[in-house]
């Protein structure tokens, strides 16, 4: 896939935008890169429960997976589909996006992968996801 069709230039004030590449698995899980790593988050990774959330006390817990950091969770709350007013593009199953040299590719069964060149990396399944700190 071209890697420019995915880019999204986020606004960064008072400095130019951060080209930034996202995408939206075909299940509709979030996954975007930063310079060291890949990550996915939302309460929707498949077979890992949602983070608790206490609306009231001010806790939107997510779900967090990256290529160098494992599973976390966070209190960003769910991640927006639309960065920008430029919509999240979905890769089609059978793909991956290649970035730094992490690459990340999906299939039509809910399986989102990714690993980076020091062999960290992650699968979301809903046969069993997990963090994988050497493949």
């Amino acid at each position: 896939m071209n890697v420019r069709d995915y880019t999204i230039d986020v606004s960064n004030p008072g400095r130019p935008p951060l080209p930034t590449v996202y995408f939206l698995t075909p299940d509709g899980v979030v996954c975007n890169y930063m310079p060291d790593q890949a990550q996915c988050t939302g309460n929707n990774l498949p077979g890992i429960p949602p983070a608790p959330s206490n609306p009231d006390a001010g806790i939107t817990g997510v779900n967090w997976i990256g290529t160098t950091t494992g599973l976390k969770q966070t209190n960003e709350g769910e991640p927006s589909r639309v960065i920008d007013g430029q919509p999240v593009k979905t890769l089609p199953p059978g793909h991956s996006i290649t970035v730094n040299g992490i690459i990340c590719g999906v299939d039509n069964s809910g399986t989102t992968a990714c690993k980076d060149p020091q062999g960290r990396g992650f699968v979301l399944s809903p046969k069993g996801s997990g963090w994988l700190p050497h493949v």
